[in-house]
């Protein structure tokens, strides 16, 4: 048996947390075939108990170890720098005893380990930058300009942004917009960055017939169901999203919308101030990811909004590829990450110019002259997470290969 070279992956995000079911080990799973990885995790106490024990098993069914340690996202400032320590604390072990010769950092908290141990062990590290994450912090309101501490870490990220650009051994971009910003900003060569966007598992995203699962969640044959999944504000505009909502029900009483959140409590303040007869027409419910299929399955369409701002041009909903697997058809606003390329290159549904009465009665009119069409396909070109696997492990090898 040829020994594999060790890699080890380092995530803020859990992977028991729904995003890093979708985003982070089905590109794992795939890569271990070549390599031996470890993951370092930071997970969420109350979704780690519940959820770790059947994840643990899927990965020792791969041979991939795992480390993590609990986080809160509300902790202050003192406990976030205290989990980059206690990660570098476990990085450190694990790169000793196993001889490490790589780290896949996920995002920037991440990549402070990363170019901790390049500097002293000479290990190469992936940026796998996910978005301008500073910036997304600061247009978000996460971070705000009025706090001189936010104001602080806004600079200490964005300079230590470009030491993960030119220190690391390669750098992942989701889209094209955020790649074409990279090079020019910091004077890299074009094969220094791969463009590999949140992408989809089309084994499980299949379109299925599920009319009586519809039954079962109240709806009727002739409703049409607009799905929203995801978080309530921050970065998705859902008030906005139930005011085109507001209008397409207007127009056709058919229409319902059913929202797919973990934020309960926030969605249900949202809804707290609509009319009855609008409210009648909306259901809040909590899903796990494996069941997002058969919820998309039911839908005519999903929708979303994102607040439009210089980060999201590096922004790659998840949303969007798992649509389109299920060959359902995608109204959302124009400007965030590659969209528009998409929508121009394949009629995906209805893009949304400007977020206000007029542009979604325009969307709700283009939504009905939609003509058939397979939106499985844009997913099967542009979002196959076998596709993604093939070119993490092109990097990998180009990084690795005089090791190897």
């Amino acid at each position: 048996m040829i020994s594999r070279v060790h890699t080890l992956f380092i995530s803020f995000d859990g992977l028991t947390d729904p995003l890093g079911q979708s985003q982070i080990l089905p590109y794992l799973i795939g890569i271990s075939r070549d390599y031996a990885i470890t993951i370092i995790s930071c997970e969420k106490k109350e979704r780690y108990l519940k959820d770790s024990e059947s994840i643990a098993k899927l990965l020792q069914a791969h041979d991939i170890n795992w480390d993590s340690i609990y986080f809160e996202e509300q902790s202050g400032l003192k406990s976030k720098f205290g989990y980059i320590q206690q990660l570098k604390q476990k990085a450190e072990k694990i790169i000793r005893l196993k001889s490490v010769q790589l780290i896949h950092c996920r995002s920037y908290p991440a990549s402070l380990i990363g170019l901790h141990f390049k500097k002293k062990f000479s290990i190469p590290f992936l940026f796998d930058m996910r978005g301008f994450w500073a910036d997304e912090r600061m247009e978000g309101a996460i971070w705000r300009k009025s706090n001189w501490m936010h104001q602080l870490l806004y600079r200490y990220f964005k300079f230590k942004e470009r030491q993960f650009f030119q220190e690391s051994a390669h750098v992942v971009s989701l889209t094209s917009s955020g790649k074409n910003f990279s090079l020019k900003h910091f004077n890299l060569e074009e094969d220094k960055i791969t463009i590999i966007p949140c992408c989809v598992d089309l084994k499980k995203f299949t379109p299925r017939n599920q009319l009586n699962f519809k039954t079962q969640l109240g709806y009727n044959s002739e409703d049409k169901l607009l799905l929203y999944i995801g978080s309530i504000g921050t970065w998705y505009l859902t008030e906005e999203l139930v005011k085109c909502f507001s209008v397409w029900h207007n127009q056709d009483k058919h229409f319902k919308l059913l929202i797919i959140t973990r934020d309960i409590h926030a969605a249900g303040n949202l809804l707290s101030n609509l009319p009855e007869s609008l409210s009648k027409s909306i259901q809040i419910i909590s899903a796990n990811h494996n069941e997002i299929p058969d919820y998309l399955s039911i839908a005519a369409a999903s929708l979303f909004f994102i607040k439009n701002s210089f980060s999201k041009t590096a922004s790659s909903p998840t949303k969007m590829a798992e649509s389109w697997a299920v060959n359902i058809p995608i109204i959302t606003n124009s400007g965030i990450g590659d969209n528009d390329i998409y929508f121009e290159k394949n009629l995906g549904g209805a893009l949304i110019k400007g977020l206000n009465e007029e542009s979604y009665l325009k969307a709700y009119h283009e939504f009905k002259n939609l003509p058939a069409s397979n939106y499985r396909n844009i997913a099967e070109t542009n979002f196959d997470k076998d596709e993604a696997i093939k070119r993490y492990l092109i990097i990998y090898n180009q990084i690795l290969k005089p090791k190897k």
